[in-house]
């Protein structure tokens, strides 16, 4: 019983005689607005945001510029480096193209070098070998000579041999 009575004075308007509408008849209007109490926080959130802006958000915002320039700074020594390390990649490359060509010029060189080397050799072996040949052809024809004569002085003995053996047996 005693909420339903609380109930009716709560839903009472201020104009009636209860103790919710005491209260609301002290309170100001809420559409009513204040113009000291408006004026006095406008001043005090703009001293809030000097007092912020100077204390807070300046070191703040100095520590990300030094920031940014740190890493603008690292990005274009990084670039740099980059350059110097592509210029000296590309030298690098040059210089082993040449060497590359060096080296098979001299390797070729050298193979032709040696393919004359090699052909002076065979060259020079077979002279050398003709001349044996020659030589080996000229002492079989004088032993081939020799040879036949000593064949034929043995045929012409034996012939006389012979004809001495068959003479005398007839």
């Amino acid at each position: 019983m005693a909420l339903l009575e609380l109930a009716k004075e709560t839903l009472r308007t201020p104009e009636g005689g209860g103790p919710i509408a005491r209260i609301l008849a002290q309170m100001p209007d809420p559409m009513r607005p204040d113009l000291p109490a408006l004026l006095f926080v406008i001043v005090l959130l703009i001293v809030l945001y000097l007092y912020l802006r100077v204390v807070f958000f300046q070191p703040i915002t100095k520590v990300m510029e030094d920031r940014e320039r740190d890493l603008h700074a690292g990005g274009d020594a990084k670039a740099q480096a980059a350059a110097l390390l592509e210029a000296r990649q590309k030298d690098y490359q040059s210089r082993l193209k040449d060497l590359r060509a060096q080296a098979f010029e001299r390797r070729k060189a050298l193979s032709d070098a040696a393919g004359k080397e090699k052909q002076r050799l065979l060259d020079e072996a077979r002279t050398k070998a003709q001349a044996e040949r020659q030589a080996a052809v000229a002492s079989l024809k004088a032993q081939q000579v020799t040879a036949k004569q000593s064949l034929l002085a043995q045929v012409d003995a034996l012939a006389e041999s012979m004809a001495l053996s068959l003479l005398k047996q007839a």
